[in-house]
Formats: C-alpha cells, structure tokens, sequence
C-alpha cells in the first residue's frame, strides 16, 4: 500500500492543501494520503498555530471524512510537543505500507534543515508537488479576522466551523 504522508499546522485547512493531496495521489499512484496535523512545528516555535489542537484536528475531521482515499492522524496532536517528522514516521509502523512525504516546493527547499532529513528520505522519499493555490494560511486568517469572505479559499464545513467558534477573529 503507496501511503502519502502530509503534515502540517493546517491553520485552517484550505482548498490548497486538499488540490495538493489529490494533486499527488492521482499523479503518482498513491493509495491514500494520510493528513498529519502538528501540534507546533519546530520551525514555528516563536508562532505557534492560532487554533487549538481539538479545533484544527475538528476542521480537518469534517472536511476530510467525505475526501476519497484521504485519512486523518492525529499522532503528532496527541503528543502535545513540537512535531518532528522522523518522530512521526518511526511511529507509523504498518508493514505493509509505503510512506511518501509530500512536501511543496517551498518546504522542499528547507528539507535539508529538517531533523534527520536523510532518515525521514528513507523512510519516506519525498514526493514534490506544485501549489496551485497561492493564497496561505496566514493570509487566509487575517482575510477571516478582518471579516472578508472566504469561501472560495476554505471548504464550506471549516468555514461554518471556524465561524460557528468564532475562530481567527480580532482579540481584544
């Protein structure tokens, strides 16, 4: 089973991370992407994500549960710590499995700055896909926080989420 491992703070899950996945599992044959959100990235210790953990691992639940071949894991959430991939990779034994990183050309271009980038290229060579969505998950939160639609950027069930718990606004 060809598995593509995706990580990452998914704050909030955009149409760009989803285009990504489905982007990589038709082109190189995967059987299924498994989505990872990271409790902190360590490359973003000084800004760690600016929804809780129960409210990303949410968003992505909703939007995901009804994504062909698309699953969720919450390993790295549950730890509580900085998420370090090669920890998250050890962790995943399914030995029928082939894992595959996906990574986007920016994180590739820092791959080499990763913790044990050869070991996480072992245990899951790196598959590198073209972002076809050029808006971010930082922009997106400050379109949301200063109450602009977006509805072509997010998925219809996080946007009703993130609104519904009054997420990404102005605090005062």
């Amino acid at each position: 089973m060809k598995i593509g491992f995706l990580g990452g703070s998914f704050d909030p899950i955009h149409f760009g991370h989803l285009d990504l996945a489905i982007q990589m599992l038709e082109k190189h044959g995967l059987d299924e992407i498994l989505f990872c959100p990271a409790f902190c990235s360590p490359f973003k210790k000084d800004r760690p994500p600016h929804a809780s953990a129960e409210h990303r691992l949410e968003m992505l639940r909703r939007v995901l549960a009804d994504v062909p071949h698309i699953r969720l894991t919450p390993i790295e959430l549950e730890r509580s710590e900085i998420s370090y991939t090669i920890d998250t990779l050890k962790s995943l034994k399914r030995p029928d499995a082939q894992y595959r990183l996906i990574l986007t050309k920016e994180s590739a271009a820092s791959f080499a700055n990763w913790k044990q980038p050869e070991e996480i290229a072992r245990l899951a060579p790196p598959l590198i896909g073209e972002k076809t969505f050029s808006m971010s998950s930082t922009e997106i939160r400050e379109r949301l926080n200063k109450k602009l639609y977006c509805g072509h950027l997010i998925p219809e069930k996080a946007l009703y989420y993130i609104q519904k718990h009054q997420l990404y606004l102005p605090t005062v």
